[in-house]
């Protein structure tokens, strides 16, 4: 009787303690998403340029909170089991995640001198969350060829490598790009660690959306 009743309780724990985790993520996520606003009201702009300007920066912060979201939750629903490897992923990005608006507010705010230093900092925990989104994904490609019973079609997997790769590549030019070497002017594009920040952003984007319409055309 103990031996049948032992697997059920450790499944219903085993449940609790990641709808525990969940809750956890989606309350990270929601204040990560509210603190750039709140940051906001600090210094009200006088005039409508300001105004714009602060809009814009804080739809930049908004933008990649809400994607690496996205991302997260699709991957945590795909995940067939949890382990202490994607328990331990999923700690540091939340903790990067908690870090981003506090991060981002520094790098807006700051004086010129200190502006490389702050966008370098800003530069590596972006590209830490895109690693670590990396790692996650490939949690889910291992876990469903080490199963005998798949869960996921081969079409989805296919789509998974895709953006594990995107996602590396990302991480890969924000990593990079905080390197004192890429803190120079360019012609056209202005400084090249915010040029690179866009091409990483765009590939990330890109991979998205062209994950997103594949998916869409082969559902039923």
């Amino acid at each position: 009787m103990f031996g049948v009743c032992l697997p059920e309780i450790e499944e219903k724990e085993s449940s609790r303690s990641k709808s525990r985790i969940e809750g956890l993520s989606d309350l990270v996520f929601g204040l990560a998403l509210s603190i750039g606003s709140i940051a906001l009201i600090q210094h009200i702009p006088q005039a409508p340029t300001a105004l714009i300007n602060d809009v814009l920066n804080f739809g930049f912060s908004f933008l990649i909170i809400a994607v690496i979201w996205l991302s997260y939750t699709r991957i945590v629903s795909s995940l067939s089991a949890e382990t202490s490897s994607t328990l331990l992923l999923k700690f540091a990005l939340l903790f990067c995640v908690a870090l981003e608006p506090f991060l981002y507010y520094v790098y807006q705010t700051t004086v010129f001198a200190f502006l490389d230093f702050s966008s370098a900092a800003y530069a590596i925990d972006v590209g830490a969350m895109m690693v670590l989104l990396s790692g996650m994904t490939y949690m889910v490609i291992r876990q469903e060829v080490q199963h005998e019973v798949h869960r996921l079609p081969a079409r989805s997997i296919r789509l998974f490598r895709i953006s594990m790769i995107s996602r590396a590549i990302g991480a890969a030019i924000f990593l990079a790009s905080a390197s004192d070497i890429f803190w120079i002017q360019i012609p056209i594009f202005g400084n090249l660690r915010f040029a690179m920040w866009d091409a990483a952003l765009a590939i990330f984007f890109a991979s998205r959306a062209v994950t997103g319409w594949t998916r869409k055309k082969s559902d039923p």
